[in-house]
């Protein structure tokens, strides 16, 4: 006897919305070979697995879309989401002369894209920008781009989960763009690109080793605390300490696992899973009867380290 299985339909199923929906009107104004070209963008895209791969990738869609020039790679953030350093990058025909000029004049720091692209990563179209630049060293930094024949373009970024590492890609060209017809086509094949320069990136930890388990029993109760959202204020009511005393475990958990914000810190422990607060507070407990124990003995306490302050010098990338 056959058995036939009903399939729900979607309210009873519970199927999650789409994270953005299909846009259509994008489509409508492309021919059908247009669409086919996207369509092969796309499929690249999901694909690219080397660094030659997206290479090719920024290549294809540089020439799809009548450009010049294409760059993408991964930036580390510094502290308030500057610009740190180049971790990679991928060229597809960017003037050698100005990624030299660029890194070894330190640019990136005052390349008013990049600065928005690490601020909040999204599709930038640098015409937007520029007319609404008004300073000596802005207006500097555009006139010198141009003479490369870096004339208009569109930057686009996304941060991980880490809120640590942005990858990017830049399109440009030596006239303005049509930007109408190119930024909305960016913007749909930004997630997609982004991805793959993501993919392909070699495997990436902070400078040193950034583990919870080198923390201190008070240490992981505050960071515990920190992953319920608690202010410096709440722990330091719940733990019976100072604010200032919070800061400085703060400052302690900061070091150790080479971070620079509680968004970084609270990251890592969710990736590493944290014990309960109640197996922290025995093995604290255990931890002082065992010096009261010893107390004819002197207790030395680990080093600690500092807070990081200031970030390293940004390192050209490797091109």
């Amino acid at each position: 006897m056959m058995t036939i299985t009903q399939v729900p339909d979607q309210t009873t199923r519970g199927i999650r919305p789409l994270p953005r929906p299909f846009p259509r009107a994008l489509f409508d104004h492309l021919s059908g070979p247009e669409c086919l070209h996207v369509l092969e963008i796309l499929h690249f895209a999901i694909h690219a697995e080397r660094p030659e791969q997206a290479q090719d990738l920024l290549a294809q869609i540089r020439d799809r879309l009548s450009l010049r020039y294409a760059l993408g790679g991964l930036i580390r953030r510094g502290p308030h989401h500057t610009f740190f350093e180049f971790e990679q990058i991928v060229n597809a025909e960017y003037p050698d002369e100005w990624l030299t000029l660029y890194c070894d004049h330190g640019l990136a720091e005052r390349d008013p894209i990049l600065k928005a692209t690490l601020r909040a990563p999204r599709a930038y179209h640098w015409r937007e920008i520029y007319q609404s630049l008004s300073s000596e060293q802005d207006r500097s930094f555009i006139a010198a781009a141009q003479r490369f024949g870096l004339h208009d373009g569109i930057t686009i970024g996304s941060a991980d989960q880490t809120d640590t590492f942005v990858a990017f890609c830049a399109f440009a060209s030596d006239q303005d763009l049509d930007a109408k017809r190119v930024v909305p086509l960016i913007q749909y094949l930004g997630s997609y690109i982004l991805r793959a320069l993501r993919r392909i990136a070699p495997p990436i930890r902070p400078p040193g080793h950034h583990s919870t388990q080198n923390l201190s029993p008070r240490e992981l109760t505050v960071l515990i605390w920190m992953t319920h959202g608690k202010t410096n204020r709440e722990i330091g009511a719940m733990l019976g300490v100072s604010e200032r005393t919070v800061r400085f475990h703060i400052g302690n958990i900061f070091a150790k696992l080479d971070v620079t914000s509680r968004s970084q810190a609270v990251a890592i422990a969710l990736e590493e899973g944290l014990p309960g607060l109640d197996r922290i507070t025995t093995s604290r407990r255990k931890s002082v009867d065992l010096r009261r124990a010893k107390s004819s003995q002197p207790i030395h306490h680990p080093h600690r380290l500092h807070p990081i302050t200031a970030c390293s010098k940004p390192r050209s990338p490797n091109l």
